[in-house]
């Protein structure tokens, strides 16, 4: 009796390598298209405004195929902040936070954004609020957060916004809001390293004598001002 061979379809077999690849190719395509978009925010510190950005990139490379859409910059701040907030001609927009498919990241613009939208139990702007009920003290917190801010110092900000109600008088709180950003200037002249900041570093020195003001007398303000200046 004749053995009967088996033979093999090879139409079959390349059917299933096809159909194996389209299914991978479909399940990564959502990954792949998402990791194309990079999209975020930035936060100008002279307008006080934030905006959102868009583009497109091929994953895994800087190579841009699209151009950057931006939104109106929108403001997180009432009118009982931003009165307080000197004009400028400048805007510089600093990086809030940058997302790519799954991965997701923050920088020091986002701390300043989360206080100025943080809302109590009753859906009103903590600090605008605070601001309302402390027009003298505003006047002097807003225009000095501005200014660390201008200078990209976002991580002493916490500090300062701690701050606002540790006492009643403007004198000692002013006092106590420059110390703050003496030494943040301190640890901000550590990062300016190399001919490139030289000159950031000395606006940033020129900037801790202004802000001695008429504190000069104070034993800890002269002391930093001091090392600021020798640094």
């Amino acid at each position: 009796m004749a053995e009967l061979k088996q033979t093999r379809n090879p139409v079959l077999g390349w059917l299933i390598v096809i159909g194996v690849i389209g299914f991978v190719v479909l399940m990564a395509l959502p990954y792949f298209v998402s990791s194309m978009v990079i999209h975020g925010e930035e936060f100008c510190p002279q307008l006080f405004q934030k905006r959102e950005f868009t583009y497109w990139r091929i994953p895994g490379t800087k190579i841009r195929v699209s151009r950057t859409t931006l939104t109106p910059g929108v403001s997180p701040s009432g009118k009982d902040i931003l009165q307080h907030l000197p004009a400028s001609s400048q805007t510089d927009w600093h990086l809030s936070s940058a997302h790519q498919g799954v991965y997701s990241k923050e920088f020091g613009p986002k701390i300043l954004i989360d206080f100025l939208q943080f809302n109590n139990a009753d859906g009103v702007n903590l600090w605008d609020a605070w601001s309302f009920r402390n027009p003298t003290k505003a006047k002097l917190l807003w225009p000095l957060v501005q200014q660390v801010a201008v200078k990209e110092m976002y991580f002493c900000i916490p500090e300062l916004l701690g701050i606002s109600d540790a006492t009643s008088d403007l004198n000692e709180f002013d006092k106590n809001l420059r110390k703050i950003c003496l030494r943040a200037a301190k640890v901000k002249l550590k990062t300016l390293t190399g001919a490139t900041n030289t000159a950031n570093a000395l606006q940033l020195r020129n900037w801790g004598q202004q802000l001695t003001g008429d504190f000069g007398e104070d034993a800890e303000i002269q002391e930093l001002a001091a090392e600021l200046k020798n640094f």
